[in-house]
């Protein structure tokens, strides 16, 4: 076994801080800043865990307007995964706007406003073997300038470091946007983005700190958009599940290219702040300010 693939199976750890009963701090601000990712352990609780396993069983059931599902060759599971569900799915969006989700985000944006982006479902069914992530920015798919886009990824199910995420620390820091990796395996994939640097090899590369940790049901990962991570499939033999939220701070403005129709909104032009209907305001600095008052 080559030096490269021993580093990638044996991550170093991920920062991680208790948020069951307090906001992110100055210390997990910084472990973002520096390390791209950070681990908010008991992030959410069982009653808001159940509340998106209802979502999770409307969205399956036809009321998400997108819903994809894969199967890969030689799995036996289905790939499920669902985005921008929380505008026909009440219980996603209860998740969302009624529940601590938008103040654990935003205690580490530095930012006077926060916009929701888009929420994203991830199932990964027993058998899914196949079904690897592979390493990717998720800024590479984004019709968006900035910096300030955070990824809040809750576990619904144990991870255990077999199926666990990876991610490349740092990776985030120049804010350079690779192209896009191709998920679905197609030829022609258009949203490649050809004019930018190609992906880098980056388990070849003995000089990556990859990090990755365990989870448990309510812990959440928060990541920048432009940190490299990836995903192995899931051996485990029951399902593997997240349910994710995506927001946006001040800083980010729309850059009208090619990209999913999940992540546009016909009233958004060229520089213009995101806020409308389909990524609506959700905080202020100032209304944070009063509430903690």
């Amino acid at each position: 076994m080559t030096e490269s693939i021993n580093q990638y199976s044996t991550p170093d750890p991920i920062r991680e801080f208790n948020a069951e009963s307090a906001l992110p701090d100055s210390d997990a601000r910084q472990a973002l800043r520096e390390d791209g990712v950070v681990c908010l352990r008991q992030g959410h609780d069982s009653g808001w865990l159940s509340l998106v396993e209802e979502g999770i069983e409307q969205a399956l059931s036809g009321a998400s307007e997108d819903v994809d599902i894969v199967e890969k060759a030689k799995d036996t599971g289905r790939f499920s995964y669902s985005s921008q569900a929380w505008q026909q799915v009440d219980a996603f969006r209860r998740a969302i706007f009624d529940s601590r989700a938008p103040d654990l985000a935003f205690a580490l944006l530095d930012s006077n406003s926060m916009n929701l982006f888009y929420d994203f479902l991830l199932i990964k069914e027993a058998g899914t073997a196949n079904a690897t992530t592979p390493w990717h920015q998720d800024h590479a798919y984004y019709p968006l300038h900035g910096v300030g886009v955070v990824n809040c990824w809750t576990a619904l199910d144990p991870i255990p470091m077999a199926t666990a995420l990876r991610f490349w620390a740092g990776s985030h820091r120049d804010a350079c946007l690779y192209q896009a990796a191709n998920f679905s395996g197609d030829s022609d994939y258009r949203h490649v983005r050809s004019d930018r640097p190609t992906i880098p090899d980056i388990d070849s590369d003995v000089s990556a700190r990859i990090l990755a940790t365990e989870l448990e049901p309510g812990d959440m990962l928060v990541w920048d958009s432009y940190t490299f991570h990836s995903a192995p499939g899931n051996t485990l033999g029951r399902r593997r599940a997240a349910f994710s939220i995506n927001w946006a701070s001040d800083a980010i403005r729309f850059q009208d290219v090619s990209c999913l129709a999940s992540y546009r909104a016909p009233e958004l032009t060229e520089g213009s702040a995101i806020t409308c209907d389909k990524f609506p305001l959700v905080r202020t600095r100032a209304q944070a300010t009063s509430e903690s008052s």
